[in-house]
């Protein structure tokens, strides 16, 4: 073999070197650019699971705290219906209102005389 031919040869090789290199580095920048992306997406993932997350446990919240309000009127509901006499299950044990028992009890311990609710004003 040549010195020519070897000379010729290398710089066949030395194009086709240069060539990679070239696709290596055009390779290198597209996946640069893939990378410098996937930040910006990971964001707006977290951002639209976190919307939708926050939105969901303020539904949940919300429905928590009104069957919590529900559940409280109801107790005072039921606290009236026995104080003032209403409450069925006082009516049909033959019970006077609380209201009434209170009254009776204040007014003995006061020493004063005993008053119904129709004698009160």
């Amino acid at each position: 073999m040549s010195d020519q031919t070897s000379a010729e040869e290398l710089r066949e090789l030395i194009r086709e070197a240069h060539g990679v290199l070239k696709d290596m580095r055009a390779e290198r920048r597209e996946i640069e650019q893939l990378l410098d992306g996937i930040p910006g997406k990971v964001d707006d993932r977290i951002k639209d699971a976190l919307t939708s997350g926050l939105a969901n446990l303020g539904e949940a919240t919300k429905q928590a705290m009104d069957a919590s309000v529900a559940k409280v009127f109801a107790e005072f509901d039921r606290l009236e219906a026995a104080f003032t006499g209403r409450s069925r299950a006082r009516q049909r044990a033959g019970k006077p209102p609380l209201e009434a028992q209170i009254r009776d009890h204040v007014a003995r311990r006061d020493g004063a005389p005993t008053q119904t609710p129709e004698d009160t004003p």
